[in-house]
């Protein structure tokens, strides 16, 4: 049985743990590691770990999440800090890749100020839970007056295109760094 819920700072690092094995970048090296949960977990969890939801097993261990970001102006300025952690891993390629992720949602602000990243453990990949966790941010986000939320994908990942579209997201636009794509509340 797998419950839907909204995150607990005892989730952190069994999200850490999810984000690195479900990854399509390279996670082989502590650098890696760190890079790759300073852009897509620890923000998240420590400054808007009320718009974090997890999808748990019935031990009540995180098995996926779904979280984000609510307004892009807000993230942008809270952001900043883990740029400049971003930059002491002394990886100009990895500075580099966090101002374009960060960047990349910008021009897409007025109509979605909200973006969002979800990951699920391959074992509970397909069952219906990533719907789940999007239902459950989104309307977190409606009830904040959210009123579009958005995301990149990589534009290879089929699969995920087509789950996105059948969640109600619609292409944005083909870009380099991925497939955007938005959703209104």
């Amino acid at each position: 049985m797998i419950n839907i819920r909204k995150y607990e700072d005892k989730d952190k690092k069994l999200l850490r743990d999810i984000c690195i094995k479900t990854s399509k970048l390279p996670v082989e090296t502590e650098v890696q590691r760190k890079f790759l949960t300073l852009m897509y977990n620890d923000y998240y969890t420590e400054v808007e770990g009320h718009n974090c939801f997890v999808a748990v097993d019935e031990n009540d261990e995180p098995v996926g999440y779904c979280y984000g970001a609510a307004d892009y102006d807000k993230y942008q300025e809270a952001f900043e800090p883990y740029i400049r952690k971003v930059e002491s891993l002394k990886d100009r390629a990895y500075l580099s890749d966090a101002l374009t992720e960060m960047y990349d949602h910008a021009i897409y602000k007025r109509e979605y100020p909200a973006h969002l990243h979800i990951d699920i453990l391959p074992a509970y990949q397909s069952k219906g839970f990533g719907s789940k966790l999007i239902t459950a941010f989104c309307d977190n986000m409606k009830a904040q007056g959210v009123k579009g939320v958005m995301l990149i994908v990589g534009s290879e990942n089929e699969g995920a295109r087509r789950f996105y579209e059948r969640n109600g997201f619609v292409l944005l636009q083909e870009k380099k760094t991925g497939a955007a794509y938005g959703k209104k509340l």
